[in-house]
């Protein structure tokens, strides 16, 4: 067992002159009597007074021992109080989180989210940074980050996916009058593209069809490190996109664009949530998980 503390050595003392002997008490708290003895042997010797009157069959509380008694009542209690109180705080929906999620996602998906969020807990503030560029969730401080990507690793954070997002070859029916629609993918090279390019590197448009992959890089009419202003070209007619489904769904179902290449399957991007380990997570962080999983998992 542990070494016995001063708190500690007052709830067994409790204990005792509320069970009437030692064996009593051991049982209620789950303990051997040597131990109950042992306590309090230790809190008479710190206290500097006799506890307890023994005999052979009975103890009695000396009048030191009635003193410390209702003192112990009163520390105990306060304890238990203050013990109360810190987890009460612990649970409070109250306060500050700083939030960095991509800028198109934001945009799109993310204000509903938010609205929704802050009516259900109206004591926690949102400070909410869009970008798309890489973001070091330690060095910038921030409580989560969110972050579109095929897959994560980062050992060092906790990582949990949210949501799964289609790519779509899409384009817009005045474009498809003027130049066709490609067949397959490697066709591609013979229409304007518009391409999204993080930092001017542009990533490969991956499509796979049985067990064929084809790695396209088109040629571009445009390149953007934002898929909403690649959306309003593409609505124009400028070009071929590939897009995210979450950017383009509405506009495929009213008609504005067509989707192309469907026989051929475009590699998905996941939504990650990465938080820095802890062993106490602020309880405002659990509430904005948890709400963030169960929106985007229905």
């Amino acid at each position: 067992m542990a070494a016995l503390n001063q708190l500690e050595s007052l709830r067994i003392f409790r204990a005792v002159v509320e069970c009437g002997n030692f064996t009593a008490a051991a049982k209620r708290l789950d303990c051997t009597t040597a131990w109950v003895s042992k306590a309090i042997n230790r809190l008479e010797a710190e206290l500097e007074n006799t506890l307890f009157q023994r005999s052979t069959r009975h103890i009695r509380l000396t009048a030191a021992g009635e003193r410390c008694y209702q003192h112990a009542l009163h520390l105990l209690d306060g304890w238990k109080a203050l013990e109360d109180d810190l987890s009460r705080e612990k649970q409070v929906a109250a306060g500050r989180l700083n939030i960095s999620i991509p800028m198109s996602w934001g945009l799109s998906c993310f204000g509903a989210l938010s609205t929704q969020f802050m009516q259900r807990y109206p004591g926690i503030e949102l400070n909410v940074q869009l970008s798309d560029d890489y973001v070091n969730v330690l060095e910038d401080r921030f409580d989560l980050v969110l972050r579109l990507a095929t897959e994560l690793s980062d050992s060092s954070l906790i990582c949990q996916r949210l949501a799964s997002y289609r790519h779509i070859t899409c384009a817009a029916p005045a474009y498809l009058e003027r130049y066709g629609r490609p067949s397959s993918p490697s066709e591609l090279g013979q229409h304007q593209c518009l391409v999204f390019a993080r930092a001017s590197q542009a990533s490969p448009w991956r499509f796979r069809h049985g067990m064929q992959r084809q790695d396209i890089y088109p040629s571009a009419r445009m390149v953007s490190n934002n898929s909403m202003l690649l959306r309003q070209a593409l609505l124009a007619g400028e070009g071929i996109a590939f897009m995210l489904d979450f950017l383009v769904d509405e506009d495929l179902a009213a008609g504005r664009l067509v989707p192309l290449l469907q026989e051929f399957q475009a590699a998905p991007l996941n939504l990650y949530a990465l938080m820095v380990k802890t062993s106490h997570q602020p309880y405002p962080l659990q509430l904005l998980r948890q709400f963030l999983r169960q929106q985007l998992s229905a």
